[in-house]
């Protein structure tokens, strides 16, 4: 497991006040033993709930996670949707099977997280919004982003440079350790998997959907013989410009396809009239307008325990909506399939004639 899912983990086992306090009303089933599930299942447990069952065909990735918060460890959901003791389903697989898990979950009548991005297709999204919508049932997207304790700062640091802003977002990594991340029919590739976080983002800092989507992509990892075993990769490098209706513009560099081992770097401008804000993200953000130099450092904070803390507090006491719902999975996977039409057909496109299509691989 990652060192990250260790400190969760951690966190799990040594500061679960809530957990020794007295039983929670809520049963979570989590179904997916990577890292994410993982992490889910012991932000879960953290919290005070129940985690009654981890759910994966990898029997030992089950048993190894299932043993962290003391769950039950299955290879499927067999009749586990039927328990009445399971209230919420973490969804944490590869994005091509969130459909199923989530439709399922919700027709059962649970409440469901389902991690980002919301699907591969817009047709499995939309059903994943009409489940929940017979259901009655709470269905979230894992935008944790907007829980990491930069994104308020950021968004306040932007409004004071203006507008309109001209937003440049570089995202690096090399090869990804998960191999399926490259698969263009398992996760998509980081056009979908990785940039719907800027998409969220810059969605609400600069006025909604674009209007114009340009795009360029390419498959950097060709020669890398990592990745030899997957037979449709997806582009995993792309250089992406959107326009927004106020006229403000973004550019995406990105790439997964850099040497393996090399670490992932995010960082970010925004130049208005009236300043500049520098990102090396998550950890700092500055500030350059007329009153001088304003820097944030980051304090540290589990946006991913963050995120599941506050979906519980919706749940059980009814607080106010601040975990994504599908409507803002719907939207950004919109943005993904617009740059995917664009660098098919060499095009400008726009998220409102996003349509399903084969994701574009090498």
């Amino acid at each position: 497991m990652s060192a990250d899912v260790d400190r969760a983990a951690a966190a799990a086992n040594g500061t679960t006040q809530a957990a020794r306090a007295g039983a929670d009303p809520l049963g979570v089933i989590v179904i997916g033993a990577g890292d994410m599930g993982a992490r889910h299942a012991c932000h879960w447990h953290a919290i005070g709930a129940a985690v009654i069952a981890v759910v994966d065909p990898a029997s030992a990735r089950a048993e190894a996670v299932a043993a962290l918060v003391g769950a039950e460890a299955h290879a499927d959901l067999g009749d586990l949707l039927d328990r009445g003791d399971v209230h919420v389903v973490s969804v944490c697989t590869p994005t091509y099977l969130h459909a199923p898990a989530t439709v399922a979950a919700l027709e059962a009548g649970k409440h469901v997280l389902c991690e980002k991005p919301a699907a591969l297709t817009l047709r499995d999204a939309v059903a994943m919004q009409r489940a929940a919508e017979r259901s009655g049932r709470q269905l979230r997207i894992g935008f944790m982003r907007r829980f990491d304790p930069a994104y308020r700062p950021l968004m306040d640091f932007t409004e004071r440079a203006g507008r309109p802003l001209l937003a440049q977002a570089t995202i690096t990594a090399g090869v990804r350790p998960k191999r399926l991340m490259h698969d263009a029919l398992a996760n998509g590739g980081p056009i979908i998997d990785m940039c719907c976080h800027v998409f969220d983002l810059w969605g609400r800092m600069l006025g909604g959907e674009p209007v114009a989507v340009r795009a360029r992509g390419y498959t950097f990892s060709d020669d890398k013989p990592e990745l030899a075993g997957i037979a449709q990769r997806a582009l995993d490098s792309a250089l992406i410009t959107l326009e927004y209706a106020g006229g403000s513009v973004g550019q995406i560099q990105v790439s997964w396809g850099l040497p393996s081992g090399i670490e992932p770097v995010e960082r970010h401008t925004y130049v208005g009239p009236s300043g500049m804000v520098s990102v090396d993200w998550p950890r700092h953000i500055t500030l350059r307008d007329a009153d001088g130099v304003t820097r944030w450092r980051s304090r540290g904070v589990d946006p991913y325990l963050a995120e599941i803390t506050q979906f519980r507090r919706e749940i059980v006491e009814g607080a106010s909506r601040e975990v994504p719902d599908i409507g803002a999975g719907i939207a950004a996977l919109r943005v993904s399939l617009a740059v995917l039409e664009a660098i098919r057909g060499h095009s400008v496109t726009s998220p409102a004639e996003a349509v399903d299509l084969e994701v574009p691989t090498s």
